[in-house]
C-alpha cells in the first residue's frame, strides 16, 4: 500500500465478532480500491478482536485501546489515519460495493467540497429493507443541513455514509467523547453533533445513491455495548447554545432552536423506551408545550403504570409462593 491513500475508512470496533467480518470485507470488496482500513479494537472482551486479525490484507491496520468508547476510537482512528479523505463504518454496517467510487466522482466533480454523504439502505429485525434519501435528483448540494433536519426532523445521513476531508477535523474538531471517568454512558445520535459543527462551516454534498447498510437487526445495534446506566442524550446542548449565540441571523437561530426541540424530544423518548422515566420527565420540562409533547408525557404515564402493574403482579406472586411453603 502506497504510503497516502485516497480514503482511511475507520472502523471502531466493540464485541461486534460475529459481523465484523462482512463489515471488513465490504470495504475490501470496494469497486474503488485506493484506501486503509484502520480498525481501533475498544476493548472487545468477546472473539471480534480474533475475527478481525484473520483476515489478511496489507491496506488494514489494528490497534488496541481500553474500553474508551465508539467516539474515543473513531477519533483515535481519525488521527492515525493516512489518507486525504475520511470515511467511517460501523462494524455491524456494510458498504454496498460502489460506495467509495461514488463519493470519488463527487469529489472530482465538487472539488471545492469537503463533505460528503450518500443516501443509504436500512435492515430491520423482519429482514426487510427501506432506504433513506434526501429528494429525488441524483446529486444535492445541501447548503441547509441543520434548516432541512430542524424543520422534517428526518436525520438523512448515516455514519456508515459519510466521508470527510481530513482538514476539517482541525477547524470543527472531532466527534464528542466523554472523558473515561464517563465513558460508560451511551449518547443518542452521537454523531450528529460533529455533523452539526461540520454544516455550521462546510455545504453537504449527498448523493441519492445508497452507499452502505444499516443493519438494526444486530443483538446490540450500538456499538458499544457499555449499558445505559449512564445515559448521555444532552451532549449536543452545548453545540447548540454555542452555534445559536454566534450566528447574526434571526432565521438561523430560529432553526437551530428547532433542531434543539426535536433532539430533546428524541432525547426523552429513548430515556422512556429504556425505562428512565424521571430523566425522561427533565427533558421535557425544557420543552414548549406542543402535542409532540403532551403525547411523551402520556407515554410516560403509561409506562410507569405498566411498570407499576407488572411490579405488583411480581410481588403478589412471591407472597402466594411463601404461603404455600
Amino acid at each position: 500500500m502506497k504510503n497516502k491513500p485516497f480514503f482511511s475508512i475507520i472502523i471502531p470496533l466493540y464485541n461486534k465478532e460475529h459481523y465484523i467480518a462482512r463489515a471488513i470485507f465490504s470495504a475490501l470488496n470496494q469497486t474503488f480500491q485506493d484506501f486503509e482500513i484502520i480498525v481501533i479494537n475498544d476493548g472487545s472482551t468477546d472473539g471480534s478482536l480474533a475475527a478481525a486479525k484473520e483476515i489478511t490484507d496489507p491496506r488494514i491496520r489494528i490497534f488496541n485501546q481500553k474500553n474508551l468508547g465508539v467516539n474515543n476510537a473513531r477519533n483515535a482512528g481519525i488521527k492515525k489515519s493516512k489518507g486525504k479523505y475520511i470515511a467511517f463504518l460501523d462494524s455491524d454496517d456494510a458498504y454496498t460495493p460502489q460506495f467509495l467510487q461514488t463519493v470519488y466522482e463527487m469529489i472530482r466533480r465538487y472539488g471545492k467540497y469537503e463533505f460528503f454523504a450518500t443516501a443509504f439502505k436500512r435492515v430491520y429485525k423482519d429482514n426487510s429493507e427501506t432506504e433513506t434519501k434526501y429528494g429525488t435528483k441524483n446529486i444535492y448540494i445541501v447548503k441547509d443541513f441543520i434548516t432541512q433536519v430542524a424543520k422534517t426532523g428526518k436525520f438523512f445521513i448515516h455514519i456508515s455514509a459519510v466521508v470527510v476531508k481530513k482538514t476539517v477535523f482541525d477547524k470543527t474538531g472531532y466527534f464528542f467523547s466523554r472523558s473515561p471517568k464517563y465513558h460508560s454512558g451511551i449518547t443518542i445520535v452521537d454523531d450528529l453533533d460533529l455533523w452539526i459543527r461540520i454544516s455550521w462551516k462546510y455545504d453537504l454534498v449527498y448523493s441519492n445513491t445508497a452507499g452502505c447498510i444499516y443493519y438494526t437487526n444486530t443483538p446490540v445495534n450500538v456499538i458499544g455495548g457499555y449499558g445505559f446506566k449512564n445515559l448521555d442524550c444532552t451532549f449536543y446542548e452545548d453545540t447548540i447554545t454555542r452555534l445559536t449565540l454566534e450566528s447574526d441571523s434571526g432565521k438561523q437561530k430560529k432553526n437551530l432552536q428547532k433542531l434543539l426541540y426535536r433532539l430533546r424530544n428524541l432525547s426523552a423518548v429513548q430515556f422512556l423506551i429504556r425505562g428512565h422515566f424521571k430523566e425522561a420527565e427533565s427533558v421535557i420540562k425544557k420543552q414548549p408545550a406542543t402535542k409532540e409533547i403532551l403525547q411523551i408525557k402520556n407515554m410516560i404515564e403509561l409506562q410507569k403504570s405498566i411498570k407499576y402493574l407488572l411490579a405488583k403482579k411480581h410481588t403478589g406472586r412471591k407472597n402466594i409462593k411463601r404461603a404455600q411453603t
